[in-house]
């Protein structure tokens, strides 16, 4: 039986080759789209899970009104000392210079001359191995970090440094002074989906030999990245409520501002470490994290793409029916059961699907790099694993596709099929009718949201930010001894035809900033959580920040010191200060002494966006310096650029022989903070492209199927003067009036979808009705041209020829 449902089937597909065309690739198209998403879900959802019992890992963090990743040095392992259910806890951070910019060291195998320049470096505690399962290559985890003068290698830049050699025992050579480390690890290179990275790890051992702000390894410093491994079994949310209370027997806290904090929910929080890629975006992330409403969207989209393709198919499927109506009656009337029908048209299914699923894979394979490139990720299929479940897909995709298909054909009266008369249903064309609406109303909701992202992108792009971002370069500085020179490097820049200005700064927007406490003198406890940079004299005039009131830091005044100040309008706004702001002394708190410093407002410059437009602009403190640069900022005209880069190139050498030149423009950092926004961009517009394609593909089959009904009647039409016009409509009208019900109905969904969406931006569009009015007119063009294709088909009948039997 099975072989003779093979061989109906394969008659069939043959017989009907353009049909079955139409529904296996649209099929492939739903299949693939699914695929190219399971394979994002799976590099999304599965961060961070390769660590060993990864469910019982959590990271501190310190929830306020601007919540944040970083907590005081000593937490973590007071936390193990003092709470049983914590198994294991480590503190780390990442080796910054001035303003939370990583440092970058230069390092040499001492028997070569080549140099490398890192930055991705941590100083970890020694349990570092005991929470995170990061496995060592060489070395023991557990004394790698125990020796002072060690440092701990990835694969990758052991044999970078150690080609071919076993870099255990063996010295590198540290920056210019070429102080030796001792290689006494070597870890695998860190996976891409952990949420945080590294190339290089030191013990806190050495590095408290070093650092002299003691401040920053005690409670009074929020500073460090603390996680804990609890015991099996542990209650998490027990844990956090017993944080609070115990806390204080560490940090001395006011009795009316414990109750303050506790009455406003506000405390330490354990967050696990499995939610941090797609759902943390706090103050100080190790790393950019996606979003679960991306993943929502973005499933959300395959899956309707899929829905279109087996509505499709099942739409198509019905309506071919009237086709193989002789079929069915004659082998009804010889007897053939309704499990027998049903077998043969559920089986026709499960191939078609199956055929469908090879495709795919082909599709996938063929179209997986150019995917990649388009959206930048770097997304591999693994067939060992996916194969069998695409087959499994396959063949419960074909039988719940082909589940009524094949229930309605099998249960046709054979007296009705023998008078012809199963097609004219009502049932069966308002079903079919209505299927048609469905494909087109999620096509709608596809089509309108991608073009409500790009609108939003554009927005982002574009929207003036309250400073020039346009033609300027931005040039780390990896070596902080060598700023001491700057003004002197300055001025050479300076002297480089097309340079327009030249200036430094600790950071630069778009980039993450340190936070402090800022408060007036008059109200000294109403302070206001300020973000801080460091600049030079010429830094306002380089990005064109306007100024509104006072004045900002003069070069060779020898009044402008770390005791004046220039803040932004918010900061000066939250101050709450009666009259005017500028002349008014306010309290800094300065993280290394952790000391209040007492200095003059000078000047007021405009808000401008020094961080991304998902959020508001917050307060924001300027502090004069020649020293504490991470950045230089040039300013420049980009005509003839490339000699004009080599020029600068060739000065920054003459100051910084020891590290390598880099430079970004700061409109290219800017934008790359909108990096997840563009990818879902990327992937709805080719969801939207290919569900309209398979909607079409059903809007064709039906319409071939229409046209081969009505050709007897186009014919009389043409005989009786029916003009091209008056046959367009009869083929076209009625397609038009369901894609227009479906546009009508989508657009109050699609709109409710997008909206919540904008709520993630503080500075977002609004929503024009034009856009549902564009998606709608794209839709009904499309549909027009594939269903142009029959009513040039039905302009050249020739009804004597059509006609002929009659």
């Amino acid at each position: 039986m099975i072989r003779n449902y093979l061989l109906i089937a394969l008659r069939s597909f043959r017989k009907n080759n353009v049909h079955s065309f139409i529904n296996v690739f649209g099929l492939a198209l739903g299949i693939a789209c699914v695929s190219f998403i399971v394979l994002y879900l799976e590099r999304e959802l599965s961060y961070d899970r390769f660590h060993e019992k990864a469910e019982n890992l959590y990271r501190i963090t310190w929830e306020d009104a601007n919540p944040q990743t970083r907590t005081p040095h000593p937490m973590a392992q007071a936390l193990k000392n003092d709470f049983p259910e914590v198994e294991n806890a480590v503190s780390f951070t990442p080796l910054y210079a001035a303003g939370l910019t990583r440092e970058t060291h230069s390092l040499r195998n001492p028997n070569s001359d080549t140099r490398y320049d890192e930055k991705n470096a941590l100083a970890v505690d020694t349990t570092f191995f005991d929470v995170f399962s990061f496995p060592l290559i060489k070395g023991d985890p557990k004394t790698a970090l125990k020796q002072v003068n060690g440092i701990l290698l990835s694969e990758s830049l052991a044999n970078k440094y150690f080609p071919g050699e076993d870099p255990i025992g063996k010295p590198l050579a540290v920056d210019e002074q070429e102080y030796l480390v001792e290689v006494t690890g070597v870890f695998k290179d860190v996976p891409a989906n952990s949420h945080f990275t590294f190339d290089i790890l030191v013990s806190y051992l050495r590095e408290k030999t070093l650092d002299s702000l003691d401040a920053f390894y005690t409670w009074a410093d929020f500073g460090h990245y603390n996680y804990v491994r609890l015991r099996d079994g542990a209650d998490p949310k027990a844990v956090e409520v017993k944080m609070m209370p115990w806390v204080r027997k560490y940090i001395d806290i006011a009795d009316k501002q414990y109750e303050a904090l506790i009455d406003q929910g506000y405390g330490f929080r354990l967050q696990p470490v499995t939610d941090i890629h797609l759902h943390s975006h706090l103050r100080w992330e190790l790393g950019p994290n996606g979003n679960i409403e991306y993943v929502y969207i973005l499933s959300a989209a395959a899956l309707l793409t899929l829905i279109i393709a087996c509505v499709n198919f099942i739409n198509l499927t019905t309506a071919k029916s009237a086709e193989r109506a002789k079929e069915i009656g004659v082998r009804k009337s010889l007897g053939a059961g309704h499990r027998q029908l049903s077998g043969q048209f559920l089986s026709e299914s499960v191939i078609m699907s199956l055929i469908a699923i090879t495709v795919a894979v082909l599709i996938v394979e063929l179209a997986l790099p150019v995917f990649n490139a388009f959206t930048g990720l770097f997304l591999q299929i693994d067939y060992s694993r996916h194969v069998w479940m695409l087959f499994v897909f396959g063949v419960a995709l074909g039988f719940l596709s082909g589940l009524y298909p094949s229930a309605y054909l099998s249960s046709i009266k054979p007296h009705l099929i023998l008078k012809g008369k199963m097609i004219q249903t009502p049932g069966g064309a308002g079903l079919r009718k209505g299927l048609i609406v469905f494909q087109f109303f999620m096509s709608m909701i596809l089509v309108s949201s991608a073009i409500i992202i790009f609108n939003q992108l554009a927005y982002l792009t574009n929207k003036n930010l309250g400073f020039r971002k346009e033609e300027v370069l931005v040039i780390p500085v990896k070596n902080e001894g060598g700023m001491k020179e700057f003004e002197a490097l300055q001025n050479e820049l300076n002297k480089i035809e097309g340079i327009v200005s030249v200036s430094g700064s600790s950071n630069i927007p778009g980039g993450q900033f340190n936070q402090h406490h800022i408060a007036s003198l008059q109200f000294p406890d109403d302070d206001v959580s300020a973000s801080e940079v460091f600049v030079d004299y010429d830094f306002f005039s380089t990005l064109a920040i306007r100024l509104e009131e006072g004045r900002t830091f003069l070069r060779g005044n020898p009044a402008d010191s770390a005791h004046t100040f220039v803040l932004n309008e918010t900061a000066a706004r939250q101050l709450n200060l009666d009259g005017p702001v500028v002349g008014r002394e306010i309290w800094w708190k300065q993280r290394e002494d952790n000391i209040m410093i007492r200095g003059t407002v000078i000047g007021i410059v405009s808000d401008f966006h020094f961080q991304s437009l998902h959020d508001p602009i917050r307060p924001l403190i300027f502090l004069p310096t020649t020293v504490q640069f991470n950045h230089i900022l040039v300013r420049i005209e980009t005509a003839d650029f490339s000699n004009k880069l080599a020029a600068i190139e060739k000065v920054y050498k003459q100051f910084e022989p020891v590290y390598g030149f880099e430079f970004a423009f700061l409109e290219e950092r800017l934008n790359a903070q909108y990096a997840a926004e563009k990818r879902t961009a990327a992937i709805l517009t080719i969801f939207a492209a290919i569900a309209i394609m398979i909607a079409c593909f059903g809007l064709f089959g039906m319409s071939l199927l229409t046209f081969q009904q009505k050709v007897k009647e186009l014919s009389v039409r043409k005989v009786l003067g029916a003009t091209l016009s008056d046959i367009l409509v009869l083929l076209v009208g009625g397609f038009t009036k369901l894609i227009l019900l479906a546009v009508v109905l989508a657009t109050p969904v699609a709109w409710l979808i997008m909206r919540d969406w904008l709520e993630n931006f503080s500075y977002r569009i609004h929503i024009h009705p034009a856009v549902f009015l564009l998606s709608g007119l794209v839709l009904i063009a499309i549909a027009w041209a594939t269903l142009g294709y029959f009513t040039v088909k039905a302009s050249k009948l020739n009804p004597s020829e059509t006609l002929k039997n009659e």
